[in-house]
């Protein structure tokens, strides 16, 4: 089974002043959250994920893992068995969206908003084997971090976030997705 490698992808930081300004705005938006992700050096969920899932269907099917050469840029299964045409099995985590957004009715608090996408094809014939889709958006609680709480220490709030986030989709993806327990 192979493991693919992919794009680290845009992360959104959605404020108040960025978000009133259209198309300018969501390029502000990307610009402002990739720049985050960079300096505070925050790691995509997905790969931890894929990590999980990979360990406990190796343990499962008793087949080797191994991390794809070259990342993968098709979302099409069939394009993306060619791209390994000797694994048996591709695994592909993707993250599909992760941002952070103030709540509509509280401007002064922040949601760290995550959704990933888990494929798993066989490579001899292009086809899924399975398909999922986590995501997790939370609503307002009392605990929801300002702006300076979330990425204060080095981010150490949004990091925190995001990987109790992945941590959560990785079980759903195992038990809901692939059946193992």
């Amino acid at each position: 089974m192979i493991v693919s490698k992919r794009e680290l992808p845009s992360f959104g930081a959605v404020t108040a002043g960025k978000a009133g300004f259209g198309l300018i705005g969501a390029a502000a938006i990307i610009s402002a959250g990739n720049t985050i992700v960079r300096e505070n050096q925050i790691e995509d969920p997905a790969v931890a994920i894929a990590d999980g899932l990979s360990r406990a269907l190796a343990e499962k099917l008793s087949v080797p893992v191994r991390l794809a050469d070259g990342l993968l840029d098709s979302t099409n299964p069939a394009a993306m068995a060619k791209q390994y045409p000797g694994a048996g099995l591709l695994l592909d985590v993707q993250t599909v969206n992760w941002s952070f957004a103030y709540f509509p009715a509280d401007w002064n608090n922040y949601r760290v908003i995550y959704s990933v996408k888990l494929r798993l094809i066989d490579t001899r014939t292009g086809k899924l084997v399975a398909e999922g889709f986590c995501a997790r958006v939370p609503e307002y609680s009392d605990d929801a971090p300002s702006h300076e709480q979330l990425l204060g220490n080095s981010a150490a709030e949004l990091k925190a976030r995001l990987k109790r986030s992945g941590e959560q989709c990785q079980e759903e993806l195992k038990s809901q997705t692939l059946g193992l327990t």
